[in-house]
């Protein structure tokens, strides 16, 4: 299940008492395209790690209203939701346990 909010996006699977994912839904891009120290090759950030980098990134939200405005931000929230937070804490509780 998906709860996709324009400040927060939730995941987690029906039954659960609690979401396994919750990060601020958007997107951040660096202002500069030049390398910079710290920085992997990556083009965007998302939720957190966008968060963390605010200084340093522009960020987009991509659901305003509860209307989604940029559907290739928005596939980028997604591909985070289910490969990142979802799948690396179902593979984490089933490591532990």
């Amino acid at each position: 299940v998906i709860d996709n909010g324009s400040a927060m996006c939730k995941a987690g699977f029906a039954g659960d008492d609690a979401p396994r994912a919750v990060f601020p839904s958007l997107v951040g891009r660096r202002r500069q395209q030049s390398s910079m120290v710290g920085f992997s090759n990556k083009d965007s950030f998302v939720g957190d790690e966008a968060q963390a980098k605010r200084g340093i990134l522009n960020l987009k939200y991509p659901i305003e209203h509860g209307i989604i405005t940029n559907w290739d931000d928005m596939e980028k929230i997604w591909y985070h939701t289910l490969l990142s937070s979802i799948l690396l804490n179902a593979k984490m509780a089933s490591f532990i346990s």
